[in-house]
């Protein structure tokens, strides 16, 4: 049994009400994270044999409104999300020809362990920068525009930049707790990828060098 099976089998047996949120059940969607004892997961990941406990507490996601019970709204997460400017930018003469990235280029090295968010909102939950400070991007977005600005085939990377050196709400107001990396479900290391970020921001010149 997982967390999800058990909180269909509530909603089954015990209150018709209760309200959360799944789709695919696998791992792939992100749809069904909650905290499960004060720790963002997939529902449909864990069980409650991992945990280690015989009780567990289930509760919606921090830092986002809460809809009711255990759905919560996304909002806060992808208005933060847009603001480190996520869309593809092609570079070149929009050719038909493929633009194709060398398995030893920076961007193939670096981004291979980065790549599959799946915006789940767990590490935005986790965060405890979230917490103090509304305006912080959050790490899921700052690792979107860290995997952009390595994308040779994108021609966004210095306004990306811009956008995520800021003090208050970008790179900068990260205090590297490693939460985030530690949460998520993909096993993205998001603290490596902002740390990468404010050596890059720190010197804007070596994006070229990439």
């Amino acid at each position: 049994m997982t967390v999800l099976d058990a909180l269909f089998q509530i909603q089954r047996e015990q209150d018709h009400t209760l309200v959360f949120r799944c789709a695919c059940r696998v791992g792939m969607c992100g749809t069904c994270a909650v905290r499960v004892n004060g720790v963002p997961r997939l529902a449909c990941r864990t069980r409650p044999s991992q945990i280690g406990t015989k009780d567990l507490t289930i509760e919606p996601l921090s830092h986002l409104p809460v809809i009711k019970d255990l759905a919560v709204s996304l909002e806060p997460f992808f208005e933060q999300w847009k603001r480190a400017l996520p869309a593809f930018r092609g570079a070149g003469d929009g050719g038909a020809g493929l633009r194709r990235v060398p398995a030893d280029s920076a961007f193939a090295r670096l981004s291979r362990d980065k790549r599959d968010c799946i915006t789940c909102g767990a590490c935005f939950s986790a965060c405890g920068i979230k917490g103090t400070s509304s305006e912080y991007m959050g790490p899921a977005a700052l690792n979107r525009a860290y995997l952009r600005i390595l994308d040779p085939r994108d021609n966004g990377a210095r306004e990306r930049l811009r956008a995520v050196d800021g003090e208050r709400s970008g790179v900068w107001r990260c205090h590297t707790q490693f939460n985030c990396t530690a949460v998520c479900p993909k096993g993205i290391s998001l603290t490596d990828s902002i740390a990468r970020l404010k050596r890059l921001a720190a010197r804007p010149g070596s994006i070229e060098k990439l």
